[in-house]
């Protein structure tokens, strides 16, 4: 209840547009951090089934070229992953804070 009294203050009157950058910030911030979280945990998880050394039958060796189930992390990857997750989730905000703006 004393968060939603804090955004109703800042909504009001002369600080309704710093509000608003304020949430389109957060939200930037948010989906950076949840991406990085996200590279963090994916990396490790690749990294233990790596190192299982799972077998895979042979319809799927022919698929993969592989007797063995690996997964590849590729650093480029990520950070286009990690910037695409934050332009989304700011181009969300902005798109939200325009049409409440609006209305």
């Amino acid at each position: 209840m004393r968060a939603r009294k804090s955004t109703g203050g800042l909504r009001s009157g002369k600080l309704r547009n710093r509000a608003g950058r304020v949430f389109l910030w957060e939200s930037v911030a948010l989906g950076v951090f949840g991406a990085v979280a996200s590279v963090v945990v994916g990396g490790m998880a690749a990294g233990v089934l790596n190192s299982a050394n799972i077998s895979v039958p042979l319809s799927l060796q022919l698929f993969l070229m592989s007797d063995t189930f690996e997964l590849s992390v590729l650093p480029g990857a990520l950070g286009g992953a990690i910037a695409l997750i934050a332009i989304v989730t700011g181009a969300h905000a902005w798109a939200h804070r325009a049409f409440r703006l609006h209305t």
